[in-house]
């Protein structure tokens, strides 16, 4: 035997796994995938799968899955039928019907055409694929060796009359191996003859007839009490008889046979002339007998087996095909010992603690030696490695890596399953182990430079194109196992520098200068403007500066390397003075009501004659937008004013004066000494749009009157 291990998935590994060893390898394919609750299950008899597991599908929601592993031959259609009723049974959303072997062509075509989606079919080449992707380690198995099989035990037995039944011992193997697939966890490459012993008895075939009748027939004579008298209509007997007739010897394969003379020739006569005279009503005289051949029955089969590493015995009737099989388990002392073997060829070393354990057909064998710790499972029937692992210590570890590296500190230990990956500084760098945690192995895989050597590099390509001198290593590590991060400071910043551990070139950075330096680069920029605040941002910084006439606020990069002004805005006092300007040249006597900063400067005035707003650019005080309205008192004196020059009017009294401010107009009534006099006033302008006017006295005016009130409400 020879243990393999750290294998790449293929076939037929795949195909020459114990099935416990698949299950579980499926069982942590399920846990990658997703599967958030997974059983195994324990009756596969009564329940017909293997495993349950559910998973919470983002899109269509629960899910629920049943898997079973088929053993034997390809799967065929019927297979496949039967598992859709276990899927239906257990009311799963899928089935997955696993077949190391295969699928033969019909049970594919089937599954395609009634069970698209509900069933799914994996077989070797498919279980490859996922174990690989999904990065699932090939187990360690225990295999044998070509030049290990033995040579088979069967002799070749010649014997002097024909077999009225077939043998082989194939075919008794073959109900050895049904019977043992029931009762026990064996597979059927697991049991081998090692003694195959055949009990023959001898019986005769005679042919006779009854003199005076048209009666005539074969007869089989098996012992004094068991003969059956008409074998042609037998169907158990005819095909037999008739093909035995035609030999006169035959060969069997076994490590031993026994004959057992049950009749002698003689005998079987007088059995078989007593039997048909009683059967027939007719005196012994009249049965002729024509001709008699002596045939051997194969009765019985003593097999001893060998059951992998254990060993058992079976008693086959290859007739009736009954099996009586004894197979026990293992002792405990058996894996006991193979352990410790175990240990000391690949380890070396005695186990300090050891304890075993059985669960139903299982055996654990777990403890700890000196410096490593193991767990394997046998099947308890068999003998089969189910699982074998040896793990070192953490201590041993620590304790293997000081000794190789005496002057070396540990920088990190990373722990998989079977390797650990180890960093340790050393006088010129950083030595990067891979230690198997399996046997202690160790090998350095690759050397880093040490982080002084790497600050040389970082500082060079930082200082030469960053704001930021005089950088100083203030901590270190590795990363990936192949990087060295450096965290640098210095004059105006830090930054972190990934340095490549092979070339020791600078691979990636990220600077960040200080908020100090990022006000002293805009005083540069802005030599004439003093800086009055800095807020940090996750990106840049928010620089804010002035002077007499205008606010900026400048956006800095982390890194220094970006400088841009994002606003530019006049001072109030410089845009108060500018909208003080424009209103006094629009109305000598107006005044500033308020000054706002919106998108960019309102400044709302009111005069004797006039009101509005100005609307200055936020950046050069230019005048963008104006809104200026004559006041009702300038309108009113306007319009009296009008009146006056117009039709003489002295006397001159306002009514009413609406103003329409959306519109920009207002309506006017002006009572004179005849008449009534009506505006529509522009607000913007100053301006008449419209007048009228109707006498105060007489029948017409009062009609006029109203026409003009409802013109000019």
């Amino acid at each position: 035997m020879q243990w393999v291990s750290k294998m790449p998935w293929e076939e037929a590994l795949i195909r020459n796994l114990p099935r416990e060893t698949l299950i579980d390898s499926i069982v942590e394919l399920l846990k990658r995938m997703g599967f958030r609750d997974y059983e195994r299950v324990q009756n596969r008899a009564r329940w017909g799968i293997d495993v349950m597991a559910i998973r919470e599908d983002p899109i269509a929601g629960m899910e629920k899955v049943v898997i079973r592993v088929h053993e034997g031959g390809l799967v065929s259609s019927k297979d496949v039928n039967v598992f859709a009723d276990i899927v239906d049974k257990h009311k799963a959303d899928r089935g997955i019907l696993v077949s190391p072997v295969g699928f033969t062509k019909d049970a594919r075509t089937v599954t395609v055409r009634n069970y698209r989606g509900r069933i799914v079919l994996w077989d070797a080449e498919k279980l490859v694929s996922l174990f690989t992707n999904y990065g699932i380690e090939a187990p360690k198995i225990e295999v044998r060796d070509e030049k290990d099989e033995e040579e088979s035990p069967l002799k070749e037995f010649e014997l002097d009359a024909p077999l009225l039944y077939d043998f082989s011992p194939e075919g008794v193997m073959k109900l050895i191996i049904r019977e043992a697939r029931g009762k026990y966890p064996v597979k059927g490459n697991e049991l081998k003859p090692e003694e195959i012993k055949v009990f023959l008895s001898s019986a005769y075939i005679l042919s006779w007839s009854v003199e005076g009748r048209e009666e005539k027939d074969k007869a089989v004579v098996f012992s004094k009490d068991k003969l059956v008298t008409r074998a042609s209509s037998s169907q158990e007997l005819s095909t037999p008889v008739k093909k035995a007739l035609l030999n006169d010897s035959s060969k069997i394969k076994a490590t031993d046979r026994e004959i057992l003379n049950r009749i002698s020739p003689s005998e079987s006569v007088v059995v078989l002339k007593e039997a048909l005279s009683k059967e027939l009503n007719v005196p012994e005289s009249l049965i002729r007998i024509h001709d008699r051949k002596k045939v051997y029955v194969p009765e019985r089969v003593e097999v001893r087996l060998k059951v992998g590493r254990n060993r058992g015995t079976a008693a086959v009737e290859p007739v009736s095909e009954k099996v009586e099989l004894e197979l026990n388990p293992l002792p405990e002392e058996h894996f006991t010992e193979r352990v410790k073997r175990y240990l000391r060829e690949k380890l070396g070393e005695e186990p300090e603690e050891i304890k075993t354990e059985r669960d139903e057909w299982k055996v654990r064998v777990s403890g700890r030696t000196h410096r490593f710790t193991f767990d394997f499972k046998f099947n308890a029937y068999t003998g089969e490695t189910l699982r074998a692992e040896t793990l070192l210590t953490d201590e041993a570890l620590r304790e293997l890596i000081e000794s190789e590296y005496p002057s070396g500190r540990i920088l990190g230990i990373e722990k998989g399953k079977k390797v650990a990956v180890v960093e340790v500084e050393v006088p010129d760098g950083i030595a990067v182990l891979e230690v198997s945690l399996e046997d202690g192995k160790l090998r350095e895989v690759r050397k880093l430079p040490s982080p002084e050597e790497a600050v040389e590099n970082a500082k060079k390509v930082v200082e030469g194109n960053f704001p930021v001198k005089g950088l100083r290593l203030t901590s270190s590590r590795v990363i990936e196992h192949k990087f060295l991060e450096l965290e640098l400071e210095g004059e105006g910043g830090k930054a972190v520098v990934k340095i490549d551990g092979s070339t020791r070139d600078v691979l990636d950075y990220v600077v960040e200068i200080t908020p100090e330096k990022a006000k002293e680069l805009v005083k540069e920029k802005y030599p004439d403007f003093e800086v009055r605040s800095v807020k940090e941002g996750d990106a840049s910084y928010v620089v804010g500066a002035e002077n007499d006439r205008y606010r900026v606020t400048v956006r800095v990069s982390k890194d220094g390397k970006l400088i841009e002004e994002t606003d530019r805005v006049l001072k109030e006092d410089v845009a108060r003075e500018l909208a003080l300007k424009r209103i006094k040249e629009i109305d000598e006597t107006a005044e500033l009501k308020s000054l706002k900063l919106e998108n960019d400067w309102v400044a709302e005035f009111q005069g004797s004659t006039k009101v509005g707003r100005v609307v200055l650019d936020r950046k050069t005080g230019e005048v963008k937008e104006e809104d200026v309205r004559f006041t009702e008192v300038a309108l009113e004196n306007s319009f009296h004013e009008h009146i006056r020059k117009i039709y003489g009017e002295t006397e001159l009294r306002t009514e009413r004066l609406t103003h329409y401010k959306e519109q920009n107009y207002v309506h006017i009534k002006v009572a004179g000494k005849d008449h009534l006099y009506y505006a529509r006033i522009d607000t913007r302008t100053g301006k008449i749009i419209s007048e009228d006017r109707a006498p105060v006295k007489g029948l017409t005016a009062k009609l006029k009157q109203l026409q003009l009130e409802s013109k000019y409400k």
